[in-house]
């Protein structure tokens, strides 16, 4: 019979979750490129506007990780792609040349690279911040309701991050309560702090006037009531906007790919009348390139500016 040991051990085995395999790879390899090149980085005063975009992609990490991470990526891009290069110019193609396919492509390949980590930095603060405006009149709704049952402003933030929904608007009532329980700071720096790493503007003007009320003593609720309504119509005027571009997008599209096909069409056929060529293109090359090329790109287009618009109106 196994003992009480064993018992409380398998429990607290079982109730541990495994962390995925992926994040485990990411992590470690951070760490590796910290130790390699990340320590001689954050040595003196630091990159503080990558700091701040950092906090504000809510990403955990130091510039000089960063900038390691970066450094090795490169480096590891640049050996495997020139490897490629290598055999594919020299010993395949035994061009005399090859030294210059390899730099070119290995320099193309590590510009790829650091380009590919800003887009990824600038695309999370911006689906963040889109994400935290989302939130914010719900969280402003239930902060009210709460605020309305005389809790004070620090059982606020506690009852905020103890949520399940929301995670955006979670995640920064949790980084203000880390900084009160755990950094020893009172709630009106912590709220202040909070609202600078913020990517939100709307978040951050909403966290400072939190932070003047608890230190002026006004009334949090009404505060909360009229906020949420303010920011519920702000919300609202950005769908009408994107109503209205729909329809612009939607008269495009019908402007510009319908009729522009039509025209194409009618056009290739008098071509293949007049048995002459556009272009070198002779009718039959036209309409293959029309309906395998323009119209998927044109369709393409319309849908991503229709996507860009509904992802800043939802």
């Amino acid at each position: 019979m196994p003992s009480t040991a064993d018992t409380a051990t398998s429990a607290t085995t079982v109730a541990t979750p495994a962390k995925p395999a992926s994040k485990d790879f990411v992590g470690s390899y951070q760490a590796f490129c910290y130790r390699l090149f990340g320590e001689r980085f954050d040595r003196g005063e630091g990159d503080q506007l990558l700091a701040e975009r950092l906090k504000r992609a809510g990403l955990t990490v130091s510039p000089g990780m960063h900038y390691a991470v970066i450094l090795l990526t490169s480096i590891l891009t640049a050996v495997v792609v020139s490897l490629f290069a290598f055999l594919i110019f020299y010993e395949g193609l035994h061009d005399p040349t090859w030294y210059l396919y390899v730099l070119l492509i290995a320099g193309v390949s590590v510009a790829t690279v650091v380009a590919a980590f800003r887009f990824l930095l600038s695309s999370r603060i911006a689906n963040r911040k889109d994400q935290l405006e989302r939130e914010l009149p719900f969280t402003l709704s239930e902060l009210s309701v709460l605020a309305s049952t005389g809790a004070s402003p620090i059982q606020l933030a506690r009852r905020m991050a103890q949520r399940d929904h929301d995670p955006a608007m979670t995640g920064e009532f949790r980084r203000i309560v880390y900084k009160t329980d755990v950094q020893g700071k009172d709630l009106i720096t912590a709220l202040a702090e909070t609202a600078k790493e913020t990517p939100s503007n709307s978040v951050r003007e909403s966290f400072w006037d939190l932070a003047n009320m608890i230190h002026q003593g006004g009334d949090i609720d009404e505060y909360l009531r009229s906020k949420s309504d303010d920011v519920l119509k702000l919300k609202r005027l950005v769908q009408k906007e994107f109503i209205e571009r729909l329809s612009t997008f939607l008269d495009m599209y019908v402007s510009l790919v319908l009729v522009g096909v039509l025209m194409i069409a009618v056009g290739a056929f008098l071509i293949n009348a007049l048995g002459s060529t556009v272009f070198g293109l002779d009718a039959n090359e036209l309409l293959l390139l029309l309906t395998f090329g323009l119209v998927p790109l044109a369709v393409g287009m319309t849908i991503i500016m229709i996507s860009v618009a509904y992802s800043r109106a939802e």
